[in-house]
C-alpha cells in the first residue's frame, strides 16, 4: 500500500471479506483473506499473489454511507459504500459506472474499535445497538 500525501496509515490487520455484494451481483473475486489498511483517507484491501501486494479493492472513506456491526458471536464490520467510488486491481472488475451502493462484510478482530474508527474517519455511521 502506497500513501498519498497527507495520508497516514490507522491501522492494519489481516481479515476476512464475508461478503461484496450489491443489488445485481455477488462479486466473489473480492471476498477471502486479505491484509486491511484503514488510513486517514481511504479503506484497502490487498492480497498477496505471487509475491506481489494486489489491491482488490480501495475507496475514500467519504463514500461510506454507513457503517454498523452485524452478529452475536462472529461479529462483522458491515459497510455500505458509494460503488462508483470503489476502486479494484482485479482483472474484468470496474464500478466507475455503477449506481448504488455496495454491502460489504468484513470479519475483524476487534469490529467495535474498527467501526468506531471508520465512523470517525468518514465522520457517518450508526451506533452499535
Amino acid at each position: 500500500m502506497i500513501l498519498k500525501s497527507g495520508e497516514q496509515k490507522r491501522r492494519e490487520e489481516k481479515v476476512i471479506v464475508r461478503e461484496f455484494s450489491w443489488v445485481e451481483h455477488s462479486e466473489r473475486a473480492l471476498q477471502g483473506e486479505g491484509n486491511l489498511f484503514l488510513t486517514t483517507q481511504r479503506l484497502i484491501l490487498e492480497r498477496s499473489s505471487k509475491g506481489k501486494a494486489i489491491t482488490l479493492f480501495e475507496f475514500p472513506l467519504k463514500a461510506i454511507g454507513q457503517v454498523r456491526i452485524e452478529g452475536f458471536i462472529n461479529k462483522v464490520v458491515l459497510l455500505r459504500v458509494l460503488l462508483n467510488q470503489i476502486s479494484s486491481k482485479v482483472k474484468g472488475i470496474d464500478f466507475s459506472n455503477k449506481k448504488g451502493f455496495a454491502n460489504i462484510k468484513i470479519k475483524v478482530d476487534d469490529p467495535k474499535g474498527f467501526a468506531e474508527e471508520i465512523r470517525i474517519r468518514s465522520k457517518k455511521g450508526e451506533k452499535q445497538s
